[in-house]
């Protein structure tokens, strides 16, 4: 529209510039072929009908006839009509900080949170953004903030202090991001992440946690430790339980042993009778006689056994 209005007094200027004649030193005005150049100036015009939207970014597209439209305009160049103005919204990951936010406990004490929130405007629901809030910053001031202070207040509601500052912190984070994440898509803007940079209930309940998690954690090592003594314990019983197992065949072994070897000697002296030992006795006689003999010393032959006759 401003390009169009601009247009229009260039060409009056220059159709009355061109107009005018120089006469016998007096200046005067009046229609002329010359004229028609002033509408040279409407080739701006032509500028008029593109627009580029940069690179992440979106276009809306705001007609002072019809409004804002509902359909965005990618990152490139594209045509327009010249009465039409094209706005452009960044599609960045934004981080808005809210400090210092108040809420209160379950049990009635009062905490206060420092966030940082990270979103970035629907490529295709920037027009929304646009109608409400015009600009980015507007919608931190008229959107972020006050969101994320009403979804903290109703989750830290729902917990204790020591629960919120201990060991229900990840369900906190976890309803404050499905909260916000629906929140905020219900104005075209997309929720990335939240994080609780500081969170401070004062002096008393600090102490009173620090307390806490020194006790838990003693609690903590000797039910370690007891564990530890225990699993030692049966650790031990098991040994002895093996060692006696161990034993106890071992004993039996050797029970087993000495009762095959006693059977084998038993086997072994039935078996030996006085004619087997003494043709063992021949077959390993060298035929040699013993030089040393005594009574007591029975010869392999007896020579004095008499010879019968034939």
């Amino acid at each position: 529209m401003a390009l169009l209005i601009i247009t229009v007094i260039l060409f009056i200027a220059a159709f009355i510039f061109l107009g005018l004649k120089d006469k016998d030193g007096d200046l005067s005005w009046g229609f002329q072929i010359r004229q028609a150049l002033s509408l040279i100036v409407f080739v701006l015009l032509i500028f008029g009908t593109f627009t580029k939207v940069p690179a992440n970014n979106v276009g809306i597209l705001y007609s002072p006839f019809n409004g804002t439209s509902n359909q965005t305009l990618p990152e490139g160049f594209h045509s327009k009509n010249i009465f039409d103005k094209v706005y452009d919204i960044s599609t960045e990951v934004q981080t808005t900080s809210v400090e210092n936010l108040t809420t209160q406990t379950k049990d009635a004490q009062y905490v206060s949170s420092t966030l940082d929130i990270k979103y970035r405007v629907s490529e295709t629901n920037a027009y929304l953004v646009f109608k409400q809030f015009r600009t980015l910053d507007n919608m931190s001031k008229t959107l972020i903030v006050p969101t994320t202070q009403r979804v903290l207040e109703l989750t830290t509601t729902k917990y204790n202090v020591m629960d919120v500052l201990g060991e229900a912190r990840a369900d906190v984070y976890k309803e404050l991001e499905a909260a916000m994440t629906n929140e905020l898509l219900k104005y075209g803007v997309e929720f990335y992440s939240i994080s609780i940079t500081d969170m401070d209930a004062g002096d008393e309940i600090e102490a009173a946690i620090t307390k806490e998690a020194v006790a838990k954690k003693s609690v903590e090592t000797a039910e370690q430790e007891l564990l530890k003594a225990e699993t030692d314990a049966k650790k031990k019983s098991v040994d002895a339980k093996a060692n006696q197992d161990a034993a106890k065949i071992e004993a039996e072994t050797k029970v087993i042993e000495a009762n095959a070897e006693k059977e084998a000697n038993d086997l072994l002296q039935q078996s030996l009778t006085p004619e087997l030992l003494e043709k063992m006795w021949i077959e390993k006689w060298d035929g040699q006689l013993p030089k040393v003999s005594s009574e007591n010393v029975k010869p392999i032959f007896d020579v004095t056994e008499e010879v019968p006759s034939e």
